[in-house]
């Protein structure tokens, strides 16, 4: 495989599991890679375990990993713009890598997983179509029994879904066609191993991989989506816009302990999920299709019964899209602007 890739990986108390995360890494079949891992601050022993894991361990040394620790809580979005623009000593340049690669730090590589996900932009089993700008792969529940994200997806009204979540693993289950992104009729096929790409809407940040240089040009992540969600949908639809596309190739296998920085389905969850899905949508859809697409659909979600009791956080969302309506018009703007700087290589 040709190109280097830079790995970024945003901590935040995850003590629990880098150790393992790490391990992953350094076992991997594919090695042209360099570490840059971020802690958001974390008040745990986080730290320590890195700093224990990387004296033992041959693999990693000074000129494969660094670690930048933030004494506060900037976002996962702001911690891997600060990994990829803002590093004060040996700023890293567009030329220096040819991936860039996301991981979390409760994720667990299977051994050819990097080199999968990497080989997805091109060599033999992919060389289809030169337009890939990012790719995610299988993601399982921790013990690797389940699935929980192959390819992701977007309602109406910006409400995210994984597909293939929840089917027992190995599994069979329809492929989705490259490019159309129908569904194969009478096809079905064994997703481990399978060189069958699926397009997808976004790809979980937990295992994400773009091109180095797209990432660069378009401005990283908007670190307005603070402290996290819905950076890579927002992403993967600017890219989308400059003619790029996002697919999963299940053949990258990932255990993932979902939510182990922040306790899902809680009402901080909530808050963080609304106030950037809606923000998502301002700054993605024109206005009208904010009006004639968006509102209805949200309107029918909240009739359907799908948001009992969430109110006090969906009060929360639409109070703070309201107030930085004009603001997020502005970010549109801005990333129209910069996305037609961006040339289909």
């Amino acid at each position: 495989m040709d190109g280097r890739s830079l790995i970024v990986i945003v901590t935040y108390n995850s003590s629990g599991f880098i150790e393992e995360c790490l391990g992953s890494i350094s076992v991997q079949s594919y090695t042209d890679w360099k570490i840059i891992l971020v802690d958001n601050g974390s008040d745990d022993d986080t730290i320590k375990k890195v700093r224990e894991f990387r004296n033992q361990t041959a693999v990693f040394d000074s000129n494969n990993f660094k670690m930048i620790r933030l004494k506060k809580n900037i976002g996962f979005a702001g911690a891997v713009n600060l990994a990829v623009f803002k590093r004060r000593r040996r700023p890293v340049r567009k030329g220096d890598f040819r991936y860039l690669v996301l991981l979390n730090p409760d994720v667990s590589l299977y051994p050819d997983a990097l080199e999968k996900l990497a080989g997805t932009f091109g060599g033999e089993k992919f060389s289809g179509r030169p337009d890939i700008g990012v790719c995610g792969g299988l993601v399982l529940d921790y013990e690797g029994e389940k699935v929980q994200h192959m390819a992701g997806r977007i309602t109406p009204n910006f409400i995210t879904y994984h597909q293939g979540a929840g089917k027992d693993y190995p599994l069979r289950i329809p492929v989705f066609n490259t490019p159309g992104g129908d569904i194969e009729p009478d096809v079905v096929r064994h997703m481990a191993g399978s060189s069958s790409l699926i397009e997808a809407d976004y790809v979980t940040g937990a295992f994400f991989a773009t091109i180095f240089s797209l990432f660069y040009d378009s401005g990283g992540f908007d670190s307005g989506y603070r402290p996290v969600y819905f950076e890579e949908l927002d992403y993967c639809l600017r890219i989308k816009e400059a003619g790029w596309r996002t697919v999963s190739n299940p053949s990258a296998v990932c255990r993932h302990f979902e939510g182990s920085s922040s306790k899902k389905f809680s009402k901080k969850f909530y808050c963080s999920y609304h106030k950037n899905r809606i923000r998502c949508a301002v700054i993605n859809m024109d206005l009208p299709e904010l009006l004639r697409i968006f509102i209805p659909a949200e309107i029918r979600w909240l009739l359907g019964g799908a948001a009992a009791g969430q109110a006090e956080p969906l009060l929360y969302a639409y109070f703070m899209n309201a107030f930085f309506f004009i603001f997020n018009l502005c970010v549109r703007l801005k990333n129209h602007f910069i996305l037609n700087r961006i040339e289909l290589k």
